[in-house]
């Protein structure tokens, strides 16, 4: 029993609890019908309601992202040649058959 005791401590050393102070009422019954919804406990759902908003990208992120995309595109771009012609592509697909 002793033993159990002490593996039971030490699981539970690395779980964090948050307490939220001055929950706006109708913000705890929308948490109240989305546990029970899910068949989750209001703290369960907090939990997964929790992971999937850190999950997303947020607007600033998704901008921030999109931007370095587009200079990506930029400068493959810039290290291009030029286009290839319709032509130059069937070409080019010939001579790779042969």
């Amino acid at each position: 029993m002793r033993i159990d005791l002490i593996v039971f401590c030490c699981q539970n050393a690395s779980i964090a609890t948050l307490t939220i102070r001055n929950l706006p009422e109708q913000l705890h019954e929308t948490l109240k019908l989305r546990a029970k919804r899910n068949h989750r406990s209001v703290n369960q759902q907090v939990i997964a309601e929790l992971s999937l908003a850190i999950t997303q990208e947020t607007l600033a992120e998704r901008n921030a992202r999109v931007e370095l995309e587009i200079l990506e595109i930029d400068a493959l771009r810039a290290r291009a040649k030029g286009f290839l012609t319709a032509e130059q592509i069937d070409e080019a697909k010939r001579e790779g058959r042969a």
